[in-house]
């Protein structure tokens, strides 16, 4: 793409007012401040606290080790990214450094594989000289705290941005952060129920590790693409954030219960039909753009006939479906509601 010539004051105000929507103070924080005010087990009592969507995988302990001997050494470490609420401290980015401080002060691991402090390995906390333990709680942790108010765009920008581990947060756990609200609620029950947990276990294509998180994005599709697939150009994750937050405003409590009701009534009627129809073929992998199709399209073929009879979907193998479920057709309106809809025709059709 060719850059457009812009005027240079243009240029400079649009970045002053990008910036200017993102409000946040820099701090460092001592070890012993931050181990203090979190709570594990009582996050509503803890000043310091870990929200839902972050991810539950764990570091190992050579990795904890590894941080632990960093902070020991004075080297400089990531910083630690906060959202302020009611006076509290939301983790945004590191909450895996966080819970290693907090263990290792707790003497919940030795530290093993050391190569710089090797006369360290197989030492607990409560096992460091008490001059070293002092020195450690006051090493200070750099901390950016974005302030409570800002607007619910620029936070959610500032959680794809500042992602500072090696494990990205997917795009179900960065919504589960920044847009709660009652659809949120709708999609994570809908998510957990046992009948869609057997149809999509939430191993995707694309290498996310976390299938809950993968059954989210799932059912946040479903419902966005079931009400809304006509209007979808391209940019799938610009189109279900904007859609996402058009549900948390406006859905009432009868609509998120007929949603509910319709999304369980669909995937009874996918399991009696084929209950692997999800499925890559010969695998348990889930792909975004074939459950798009399958489910809504069955979910707008029940709408123009409720008393639809399950029969068969030896369809789901034709060259021409294949064609459609390609991956690189999923940022494409004209390719999604093909998919869509010969789904939904088929079905029509088989009755």
């Amino acid at each position: 793409m060719s850059w457009k010539k812009t005027d240079q004051a243009d240029i400079l105000n649009s970045v002053d007012a990008a910036r200017s929507e993102i409000r946040y103070l820099v701090t460092d924080y001592p070890i012993d401040t931050l181990v203090g005010r979190y709570k594990e087990k009582a996050p509503d009592e803890g000043d310091v606290y870990i929200p839902d969507y972050q991810r539950s995988l764990q570091w190992l302990e050579d990795r904890k080790s590894y941080f632990i001997e960093s902070v020991l050494l004075r080297v400089p470490v990531p910083p630690v990214f906060f959202y302020e609420v009611e006076g509290r401290l939301e983790i945004v980015d590191g909450s895996q450094r966080i819970r290693t401080l907090v263990e290792f002060v707790g003497n919940k691991f030795r530290l093993t594989g050391l190569e710089k402090l090797d006369v360290l390995n197989g030492a607990a906390f409560e096992d460091l000289p008490s001059i070293l333990r002092k020195r450690f709680m006051n090493s200070p942790i750099r901390s950016f705290v974005l302030e409570e108010g800002t607007d619910e765009s620029a936070r959610i920008e500032l959680f794809r941005r500042v992602n500072t581990s090696s494990k990205q947060l997917t795009e179900a756990e960065i919504r589960k952060g920044a847009y709660q609200g009652p659809f949120l609620d709708l999609v994570v029950k809908c998510a957990n129920t046992s009948l869609f947990k057997r149809l999509a276990p939430g191993k995707g294509s694309r290498g996310n590790p976390n299938p809950e998180s993968e059954r989210q994005e799932l059912v946040a599709r479903f419902f966005v693409y079931s009400k809304f697939y006509q209007e979808f150009t391209h940019d799938v994750r610009k189109f279900i954030d904007r859609k996402f937050r058009t549900f948390n405003k406006d859905l009432t409590n009868n609509d998120i219960s007929r949603m509910a009701d319709e999304f369980n009534l669909v995937m009874a009627f996918i399991d009696a039909l084929n209950p692997k129809a999800f499925f890559r073929e010969n695998t348990q992998q889930v792909p975004r753009v074939r459950f798009e199709a399958i489910a809504v399209g069955a979910c707008l073929a029940l709408r123009e006939k409720p008393e639809l009879e399950p029969k068969d979907m030896d369809w789901l193998q034709d060259v021409e479906f294949v064609k459609m479920i390609r991956t690189d057709a999923s940022n494409s309106g004209p390719r999604l509601r093909s998919r869509i809809e010969f789904v939904r025709d088929r079905l029509l059709e088989d009755q």
